[in-house]
């Protein structure tokens, strides 16, 4: 007698151990498991990220250092030289004579203005057009002045509203 209370505690103990899984708890674990998953690629790709930003701000601190030399120079040079320097960028007076511009966006269809930067003297609108070409920075082309934009949709019969 006490050998079959033993198989059968042995057997009922056993039973209970290996039950199977409840399905929500199968389904618990694979999406534990999706998850871990996406964080994992969540985490390479941020350490992607991280080492290309990294690698832009050393390109661009050395850039840096170059255009600081380059604009160096700049500094010293008189006006007729600035002139030559900064060809890429429009100079003008402003109105009324209270100082200088640079031009810093064109329209494409009429070519007019759309923004300028003033200064007070012609030697620092030529300083700033000459450091802005040493820079390599360039023009907006794509701009319209409202005038044109207004024209330019009644000729293609568009409506804004």
């Amino acid at each position: 007698m006490k050998a079959a209370l033993d198989r059968l505690r042995f057997f009922l103990i056993s039973l209970f151990r290996h039950r199977p899984k409840d399905w929500r708890t199968s389904f618990l674990q694979a999406r534990v498991h999706e998850l871990e998953q996406e964080e994992n690629a969540d985490i390479k790709y941020l350490r992607w990220q991280l080492t290309r930003l990294r690698a832009e701000n050393t390109d661009l601190r050395n850039r840096g250092n170059e255009v600081c030399a380059n604009a160096a120079p700049l500094f010293h040079l008189p006006v007729e030289e600035l002139r030559q320097t900064a060809c890429r960028y429009q100079v003008m007076p402003l109105g009324g004579g209270a100082g200088w511009a640079v031009v810093m966006e064109h329209c494409v269809f009429c070519g007019c203005e759309l923004e300028t930067v003033p200064f007070r003297t012609e030697r620092d609108a030529l300083l700033y057009a000459a450091l802005l070409q040493t820079a390599g920075h360039r023009l907006k082309n794509n701009l319209s002045c409202t005038r044109c934009y207004s024209e330019y949709l009644e000729s293609t019969e568009l409506s804004v509203e």
